[in-house]
């Protein structure tokens, strides 16, 4: 068994640091600017006069059950962090990294909401040339629909932690644009019985589960096929060694991973071997067009783990 340490995450010019509690991200933050200074960097420091800043301190909480107070996490002191400059470094519950939301409670609601909101600006500026037009085949609909709309709604899904609430927020958004394709009122579908299902064959899409589920397993085959060393392989198959806190158990990533790997109809055990074969595992993923699949991946979790 290895044992190993997260301390950052460095990605071009976005650099995230891990520290354990407030008192030492405050005397780490001065340091870190001075390091980055001595190699003509400059970390943008919040200034009296600044509305935005693009440096933040992500408080992370506990589990409630982990406080006898959640509703102040026992009192943490959540205000800015003061430099020596006179500056200070915010401490918010929310934060972007990498074109990702992250959230104080550590789970994906908060990136899955954005990337719904972004993905509506995009079909609704694109619905009365494009989507909304009667001149415009169903095929060319679905084409750009796939390119742009779901392109932006799944950006980072790769690594979601999904939920049964997120899987619904996620279909109901994908069902409400294939009605406004297929230029489809609420009225309609209560006077006519139009199933979600009729209107996705209509314009030739696939359900959302299996959109992100393709994309899940082409990234862990990826990861999958990286040497041991590497941190995304060693973050793939690692865990932590304490004990579960109180409560139902939160939603993991190897949970919805193992959601992926049954929709697709690969078995969980052995997977990583199989993964190993590029050609093979590029097969395993084209193969879910292949079977219409009337299950619910919610289903699958709540039946793995529990989680509603």
């Amino acid at each position: 068994m290895l044992e190993f340490t997260v301390m950052d995450s460095e990605y071009a010019d976005d650099t995230g640091l891990v520290f354990g509690d407030r008192a030492t991200a405050a005397r780490m933050a001065p340091k870190v600017n001075a390091h980055f200074a001595r190699w003509g960097m400059e970390v943008h420091e919040k200034k009296p006069e600044d509305r935005k800043v693009k440096t933040l301190v992500l408080f992370c909480a506990a589990p409630p059950s982990e406080y006898q107070d959640p509703a102040t996490f026992d009192g943490a002191d959540l205000s800015d962090i003061e430099l020596p400059s006179g500056n200070v470094v915010p401490v918010v519950d929310r934060a972007k990294y990498l074109g990702s939301m992250l959230g104080r409670d550590g789970t994906d609601r908060l990136d899955v909401e954005a990337r719904i909101a972004a993905a509506t600006r995009t079909f609704g500026s694109l619905s009365t040339l494009v989507f909304k037009s009667a001149s415009v085949s169903p095929a060319a609909k679905r084409e750009a629909y796939v390119a742009l709309v779901l392109a932006i709604l799944l950006y980072g899904c790769e690594g979601w932690s999904l939920t049964a609430a997120l899987w619904g927020k996620l279909r109901s958004f994908h069902h409400r644009c294939a009605r406004s394709m297929c230029r489809i009122t609420m009225w309609h579908v209560r006077e006519h019985r139009i199933t979600a299902a009729s209107v996705l064959k209509v314009l030739g899409l696939r359900n959302i589960e299996t959109y992100v589920c393709r994309r899940q397993l082409q990234w862990a085959g990826h990861v999958a096929r990286m040497g041991p060393g590497r941190l995304p392989r060693q973050l793939l198959s690692s865990w932590c060694g304490r004990p579960r806190p109180v409560g139902r158990p939160e939603m993991t990533f190897g949970a919805t991973l193992e959601a992926a790997l049954t929709f697709a109809g690969v078995e969980v055990d052995g997977w990583m071997e199989l993964a190993q074969d590029r050609e093979g595992w590029r097969q395993v993923i084209n193969g879910i067009w292949d079977v219409e699949q009337e299950i619910e991946v919610h289903e699958i979790l709540e039946r793995r783990a529990g989680v509603v």
